[in-house]
């Protein structure tokens, strides 16, 4: 006969676990604190280094512009256009219709792209976009981008909200809409 033990006799060992320590908790707050600190400024960093030039420049042409600048492709795998961001504070209002306003709107997009193909942040930039913002208040601003193709001659075209490129139409004069038939 196979002896069987007694399950009166036998104890149920259950692990007890030695809860942890306060001191223990808050070393391991700080580890992963600092751990999520370094990760961040080391992506950070090495994300936008190659476009640090560029924004010095513009800080050198434009004081008081806080450039943002980056770039790259929106969507890798389906081989779209490479592009570079930039992003400026302006002391003009980019969406006035003054025409001191608009040239010197032109004169800050043309001076970017200069810039833009003088130090080449990124090889084989296809598309420049500009985005130039004004703060008026605390909860208002007012802004307006642009794009433009890293073709010899190619123009400037006006981004909707959405990102993409409107085709904005100036109205006719009343004189010429009644002459064409």
């Amino acid at each position: 006969m196979s002896q069987q033990p007694d399950l009166a006799t036998t104890t149920t060992r259950q692990a007890v676990r030695k809860p942890v320590s306060g001191r223990t908790v808050v070393v391991l707050m700080f580890v992963l604190g600092i751990l999520a600190t370094a990760f961040l400024y080391t992506y950070w960093t090495l994300h936008l280094t190659p476009f640090m030039p560029l924004q010095e420049a513009i800080v050198r042409e434009f004081p008081g512009s806080a450039p943002r600048v980056n770039g790259g492709r929106r969507k890798i795998h389906k081989k779209t256009p490479m592009i570079l961001r930039v992003a400026i504070k302006s002391e003009v209002d980019p969406t006035s219709e003054q025409p001191a306003e608009q040239q010197a709107m032109l004169h800050l997009r043309q001076r970017v792209a200069a810039m833009t193909r003088e130090l080449q942040p990124l090889p084989g930039i296809e598309q420049l976009e500009v985005h130039v913002y004004k703060l008026l208040k605390e909860d208002q601003i007012r802004k307006r981008a642009w794009q433009l193709q890293m073709t010899d001659d190619a123009q400037w075209q006006q981004m909707d909200e959405t990102g993409t490129v409107s085709t904005v139409q100036k109205p006719q004069d009343a004189a010429a809409a009644e002459k064409s038939p």
